[in-house]
């Protein structure tokens, strides 16, 4: 644009203005009209039909005197000019704007005047009271002598009144003011005229304020949802500020207050929001500038911030008295940033005026508007709020900042369109190149991970740390070409989806745990708020899997505190999953591009990550495959937000598929026996498998694949179930599903480890990714083994054929070794048991025939084979306990005391030798090591849906140390080996062992808990799957 065709702009935009500014007050300027002088005007002359006059000029007053509740004053009355205040009225030589008096002014008015009249008064500080002919019209606040009686309330208000034929108009205005510091009193004019003129000039000021607020109201809502849609740019915020504070400020200080009309505020709080407004202005003024400012103006912004929110605190909470003797502060606070902004918006118009010919507009609008404020101030003239030279700056600014974004959009359309061309360029070169390093690449990762575990123990530390920085390196290399293979065979169509119902809280959970070895030791949370209801989506559960763990894996580079949340809600016909963090965010630059294969957030976090970019990539396009979107939200130091959708699985799709899924496992696997045992007692000695799986298609196949061996299968549909089925029955191999919702497979699995070793109930994970990082964290939580999905039935029955013959072999090496420890008596216990036979002979023939028939007993009871069986009936321990309890007591006499607390209990079956190495310990390591021994107290307690069987001494005990090692196995004493072994047996059984609790020199009690053996009631009741 030239300069000569600028000029001209310019000229006809400054003709415009002065036009209309020139057209306004010719329209409603005041006509010439009379003055009241000593407390009488006369009107009779005025035309009221157009126009309404003001009733300025000298007003009777008396003061500190209510003129309404004698008309005899004590004192002659004084002259006062209206309007203006009474400062110098109430005390000589002394201003205050404090006191109370009467106003008094007589109309002189036609008789033959019909219409009614009305009176607008805008301010009256700052409580007041109107009577017209002795008749009181209207009242603002409460009156009072004091500041205790009066509350003020300055708001403008309308009193409408008939003459009736008379010729005068008495008026008196009573009025407090003990609130407001300034000019007390009538301080604007106020308008006399018939009521429907005054209510026209009324409502077209209350108009044209109201247009003024509507059009900043606007801006600041544009603002903010230009901020909310993406374009997270701050200065978008505090222009938002800006306007808002400038309406706030514009409705409060104009002559109607309409913010007081339409709320309840009282005359502090008018004082404080027009401060605040003032504050808001100044700050958010500078803060829109902040990028036109120079650098070294920078440092002295946070001490003007500092400045406003002193002043913020200030107008809050000092009296209002006190805030206005600081007045001048809130004029600076105000003044300053709109100097600078005028200076820098100047300075950049005429630097480049042909790209800034709006910002000189704008300009031009806003001088024009205080220029001619300031002339109508200093003549006097008074005329209705003129509002265009504002709205005038607005749109000129509004306009600049539509046109830089559309600059700004169409050069974002040429970057894209070249970043397009190259982006071939490098896809295939890339794609070119990662099949010839694959091959290479596997070759350097395996010979290196075979040398370091062949030579590590000869190769020297640092040799050491220098290979696994290799096989680390090359790990990091092939997920790179994976993700470059997945981009190409993405672009090319070629990738196969499976779709199927899927749970998608169940692989958030499962997710979080592939990922959570990574997040520990850093103050960094998951948190999953997608309820384990939630609707089931149509797709590819791999896909899914894998997109999620993208977005979360690109969460946690670039979240150093904080948390990762994962989210979801329905929409019409989708599911919309939100994987919202805390981290660093990311700039509207980098989001414009940030699903383009190879590109990557912040340089730096890039540089110690690596990678090539290429994850959200390929998530972006997984998700369109499964007729989805990706988007992402962000703000730069507060985190970032990747929202995608997938289309829900309605229950008639979901049916096709299942229908389908079970056509074709019919055709690949024979159908399940329904009978599933032949009777009870094989069922009982088949090795026992606990099948979990949320989803019964899942259930029927693992129950069909093993229906022709000889195993009995009981499945379940969830971890909790599974944990109930685990504590009331024993069982030699768990077989779980590891995406489920509520508790996934790790969770269930690390659960089972915490009363079960990996020997004594293996645990066989099944799971659809079959990835290093997934294998590793089924392992780590405790699995003694895995099969990928879909299920191969060769590879299923061979891993559960081996892992029940490793359950069974152990079951049958911790009885025999009961049985074994309880065979090998101590010699010198037999030699001393004859000795007391040999000596008891001679003296009493009776206990000696007791004593031999007690040995016989517990020799019986030792060698008997039945000890080799997992379980023998309660009675027979106990029989073995009282023979060997009468033996040890023939021998130590009263140094041996036996208390019997024993329960009615039937059917108990109990594993074989338990109780005895209890009492055992009890006698050898606790009362015999006092030399006046003890007591031992042996309780059967019947609880009916258990039984609690406990042995307790009071003899030496153990401190603290001895009883932490005492039933671990690699740390135990020696003489502790049978606890360790009844230990192991109990949990094997019972899914809990000993509970010992002992303090030193007081005594030891070991308990522990059995269930009465399962009939075959009880088995049948664990019903097998109907598959």
């Amino acid at each position: 644009m030239k300069k000569k065709k600028i000029a001209i702009i310019i000229l006809l935009f400054f003709i415009l203005l002065t036009s209309t500014r020139i057209l306004w007050l010719h329209l409603f300027t005041q006509p010439d009209q009379p003055y009241a002088e000593k407390g009488q005007i006369d009107v009779r002359d005025f035309d009221f039909q157009q126009n309404a006059l003001t009733l300025d000029g000298e007003w009777t007053f008396y003061s500190s005197h209510w003129l309404m509740d004698s008309n005899q004053p004590p004192f002659p009355p004084t002259y006062i000019q209206v309007p203006d205040g009474w400062d110098q009225i109430f005390q000589e030589g002394k201003l205050t704007p404090y006191g109370y008096g009467s106003y008094h002014l007589k109309i002189q008015v036609n008789p033959e005047e019909t219409k009614t009249f009305s009176i607008r008064v805008p301010s009256i500080r700052s409580a007041a009271e109107i009577y017209v002919n002795d008749r009181l019209v209207a009242k603002a606040g409460e009156l009072g002598e004091n500041r205790a009686q009066t509350m003020a309330k300055n708001v403008p208000f309308t009193a409408s009144f008939d003459t009736k034929g008379q010729s005068e108009i008495d008026i008196v205005v009573q009025v407090a003011n003990f609130q407001d510091p300034r000019n007390g009193g009538i301080v604007r004019s106020i308008k006399f005229g018939y009521e429907d003129v005054i209510y026209r000039e009324t409502q077209l000021s209350i108009t044209m304020q109201l247009l003024v607020a509507v059009v900043l109201l606007l801006h600041a809502l544009y603002s903010i949802i230009l901020y909310l849609v993406g374009n997270k740019e701050r200065p978008l915020l505090f222009f938002s500020l800006l306007t808002v504070s400038i309406m706030f400020y514009y409705l409060l200080g104009s002559d109607d207050k309409l913010l007081s009309f339409w709320f309840p505020i009282n005359y502090d709080w008018g004082f404080i929001l027009v401060h605040l407004s003032m504050i808001g202005i100044g700050y958010s003024l500078l803060q829109c500038i902040d990028p036109w400012l120079p650098r070294h103006f920078h440092r002295y912004q946070q001490g003007f911030a500092l400045v406003c929110a002193c002043a913020a605190v200030l107008a809050i909470v000092l009296p209002t008295r006190y805030v206005v003797s600081i007045q001048s502060v809130y004029i600076v606070i105000l003044g300053v940033p709109i100097v600078i902004t005028m200076m820098m918006m100047l300075g950049k118009a005429l630097k480049d005026i042909r790209q800034h010919v709006f910002l000189l507009l704008a300009i031009l609008a806003f001088i024009n508007s205080i220029l001619w404020d300031i002339l109508l101030l200093i003549s006097g003239i008074k005329v209705i709020s003129y509002p265009f030279d504002l709205i005038m700056t607005i749109a000129c600014l509004a306009t600049l900042w539509f046109k830089d974004y559309a600059k700004v959009h169409a050069d974002t359309k040429d970057l894209a369109q070249k970043l397009q061309e190259t982006d071939k360029l490098k896809d295939e070169f890339l794609a070119s190149t990662s099949h010839e390093l694959r091959n290479p690449l596997h070759s350097i990762i395996n010979m290196s991970k075979a040398v370091l575990e062949r030579e590590s123990h000869a190769l020297s530390h640092k040799s050491v740390h220098d290979l696994e920085t290799v096989l680390s390196v090359g790990q990091r290399m092939s997920h790179l070409l994976n993700d470059l293979l997945d981009v190409m065979s993405l672009k090319d169509n070629t990738q196969k989806l499976h779709l199927t119902p899927v749970s998608i809280h169940t692989i958030v959970a499962g997710v979080f745990d592939m990922l959570r070895f990574m997040i520990e030791g850093k103050p960094v949370q998951f948190v999953q708020q997608i309820p384990a209801d939630f609707q089931k989506v149509l797709a590819d559960e791999n896909r899914v899997i894998q997109i999620i763990f993208n977005l979360v894996h690109n969460a946690m580079k670039f979240t150093n505190e904080g948390t990762i949340t994962i989210s979801g809600y329905t929409e019409a016909s989708m599911a919309k999953i939100v994987v919202a963090d805390t981290g660093i965010g990311i700039d509207e630059e980098t989001m414009q591009r940030l699903f383009e294969p190879y590109e990557q957030g912040t340089v730096s976090k890039t540089i110690v990550e690596g990678g090539f970019g290429l994850g959200l990539s390929i998530c972006k396009r997984l998700v369109e495959l499964q007729r989805g979107t990706l988007d992402v939200q962000s703000v730069v130091g507060q985190g970032t937000t990747f929202t995608f959708t997938l289309p829900l699985s309605d229950e008639a799709e979901a049916q096709k598929v299942t229908l389908a899924q079970q056509a074709h496992q019919k055709q690949e696997s024979p159908e399940v026996q329904q009978d599933g045992m032949n009777d009870v007692g094989d069922a009982w000695n088949q090795p026992r498998i606990l099948v979990v799986d949320d989803e019964p298609i899942n259930l029927r196949v693992v129950a069909t694949l093993l229906a022709n061996e000889q195993y009995d299968v009981v499945t379940v549909t969830s971890g909790l179930q599974a944990l109930e089925y685990i504590r009331s029955q024993e069982w030699d191999l768990v077989i779980s599903d590891v995406m489920m919702p509520k508790m996934n497979g790790y969770e269930l699995v690390r659960i089972i480890r915490k009363q079960f070793f990996m020997t004594d109930l293996p645990v066989l994970l099944l799971t659809a990714r079959s990835q290093p990082h997934d294998i590793e964290n089924g392992f780590s939580a405790g699995a003694n083994d895995y099969v990928v999905k879909p299920v191969d039935a060769l590879e299923l029955r061979s891993r559960v054929e081996a892992l029940t013959k490793v359950k069974r072999s152990i079951q049958e090496r911790h009885r025999m070794e009961a049985a074994w420890l309880q065979a090998q008596i101590e010699p010198h216990f037999l030699f001393n048991t004859l000795n007391a036979i040999l000596t008891l002979s001679e003296l009493d023939s009776e206990r000696t025939a007791k004593l031999v028939e007690a040995l016989s007993d517990f020799l019986r009871e030792s060698y008997n084979f039945q000890n080799v069986e997992a379980l023998v009936p309660l009675e027979n321990e106990l029989r073995l306990i009282q023979a060997y309890l009468y033996i040890q007591q023939e021998r130590f006499g009263e140094r041996i005391r036996v208390v019997w607390d024993l329960d009615t209990a039937t059917n108990v079956w109990i594993p074989s030798l338990t109780i005895q190495p209890l009492v055992e310990n009890a006698l050898k390591h606790g009362i015999l090591k006092r030399v006046e021994g003890g007591t031992v107290h042996i309780r059967i307690i019947n609880c009916g849906t258990h039984i609690e069987i406990s042995v307790s001494d009071d003899g030496v005990g153990m401190d603290e140390e001895q009883l932490a090692k005492l039933l671990q196995p690699n740390k135990r004493p020696s003489r502790s080996i049978g606890l360790s072994n009844t230990h192991r047996r109990l949990q094997q059984h019972y899914g809990q062992g000993l509970h010992i609790t002992s303090k030193l020199h007081e005594g030891t009690a070991v308990s522990f808990v059995v269930l009465p053996k399962k009939t075959t009631n009880q088995l049948d009741a664990f019903s097998h799957s109907e598959y």
